[in-house]
């Protein structure tokens, strides 16, 4: 969520450019292989988005009288039906959305963490995540901003649920990992596990604009990174460690950061895994023309700030030889200027979606279906408006896909 490039969450504007009335719209894409500076020329970017004549349907899940306060994530509770933990930005506090026995919705408190979490409008409770084994260890993560002596810090905490695991425990939290932030904007978002069952977690360039300190391309900080670690099995006087394969693990400098995963990343606000594949798919948030999705791998840099998408930005840190991995889905400002991403969808495999990437704008609520192979886009299609400014996508574990509007409501995303 983006103005200016930085995630904002202003109002709505109503900005539903003559373009649409087109049938074919023009879009970036690129394949996801590395590349050094030299092959741009040699990439062919562009191809075309189509606008559906059948718009996506969404669905509130409750009535107004249930509206949360900003919410910002949901989660469903591992081996639930109807039950999710929806977490909102600005209050520091989560809640248990379920569903009565007469098919309505109501929400009681999952936890309170105000006290720890600051309120700021870049800033806030971030993020939930559950332990893969949290229906037999009741852990579960939390990444949000903190302020200590003036001082604004990114952390990720590991806190326990109450023994019926409809609520936190109340004891306090175990902090992982505390990251200083430059600034008050792009502190990234995502914090999710993997198939591989390690915690990864997304983090921003720490702003305010444009990366002035080159964080995003230097190994030496955890900003502008995808980060990987292993919160079961910690290792060297911390409270998590670091997988063997990850990309630096047997870095012989001392100033690289083992829990890199890839690097050049801006403002990664969303990211999710194809629960199918694997793949780990990235809504990038981009400086001031382009706005992006893409594939990370591992120990891939994905440009910023020498890039914005496939543009040529700045070379103060440029390093000589440097390969970098293009985006697979980029759109210009004239359809949106803040990407949210979210899923592709697995739920039921007769739908024309299956399998196809869907992310939306935060500004515009333009909503776009995306199909690639081997990180280039194959197919492309804008399939409808968010009713809500969408903070996040949420996935249910049948597949179901969901979403968090910014104004205080959750929809179901009707796929069928």
């Amino acid at each position: 969520m983006s103005n200016s490039g930085s995630i904002c969450f202003s109002a709505f504007r109503s900005s539903f450019v003559l373009a649409i009335l087109f049938r074919l719209l023009p879009i970036i894409s690129a394949d996801n292989a590395k590349h050094n500076v030299d092959d741009l020329k040699d990439t062919n970017f562009f191809t075309q988005i189509e606008v559906s004549n059948t718009p996506l349907r969404f669905s509130r899940l409750f009535p107004d009288s249930l509206r949360f306060d900003k919410p910002v994530w949901m989660s469903q509770l591992p081996n639930t039906r109807d039950q999710f933990v929806v977490l909102e930005h600005r209050t520091g506090k989560a809640f248990r959305l379920f569903l009565n026995p007469d098919g309505r919705y109501n929400k009681e408190s999952f936890g309170d963490y105000s006290d720890s979490v600051s309120d700021g409008p870049w800033e806030g409770l971030m993020c939930l995540a559950f332990h893969p084994e949290f229906t037999r260890n009741r852990r579960y993560f939390l990444k949000h901003e903190t302020i200590r002596k003036g001082q604004r810090w990114t952390v990720l905490v590991e806190r326990l649920a109450h023994t019926d695991r409809s609520c936190d425990s109340g004891k306090p939290s175990k902090e992982l990992l505390a990251i200083k932030q430059p600034a008050d904007n792009h502190n990234g978002g995502t914090l999710m596990f993997g198939l591989d069952n390690y915690l990864y977690f997304a983090m921003g360039d720490g702003g305010p604009q444009e990366d002035p300190n080159g964080y995003a391309q230097s190994l030496s900080s955890l900003l502008g990174k995808m980060c990987r670690i292993d919160v079961d099995h910690p290792s060297n006087g911390r409270r998590y460690g670091i997988p063997q394969d990850n990309p630096f693990a047997d870095s012989v400098d001392h100033k690289v950061r083992e829990e890199i995963w890839a690097t050049g990343l801006r403002e990664p606000w969303r990211f999710s895994f194809d629960r199918v594949t694997g793949d780990l798919w990235v809504g990038d948030v981009g400086q001031g023309k382009y706005e992006e999705a893409v594939i990370v791998k591992k120990g891939e840099n994905h440009g910023w700030n020498v890039f914005e998408s496939f543009e040529p930005f700045s070379n103060q840190y440029r390093a000589e030889g440097s390969d970098f991995a293009w985006p697979v889905f980029v759109y210009s400002r004239h359809l949106g200027n803040s990407i949210t991403g979210g899923y592709v969808y697995r739920g039921n495999e007769a739908s024309p979606f299956y399998g196809a990437y869907l992310c939306a704008d935060f500004t515009t609520r333009r909503t776009f279906a995306i199909r690639q192979k081997k990180g280039r886009t194959i197919s492309a299609k804008q399939v409808g408006l968010a009713p809500s400014p969408p903070a996040s996508f949420a996935e249910g574990l049948g597949g179901q896909i969901y979403l968090v509007g910014y104004d205080g409501l959750i929809y179901a995303v009707d796929l069928d």
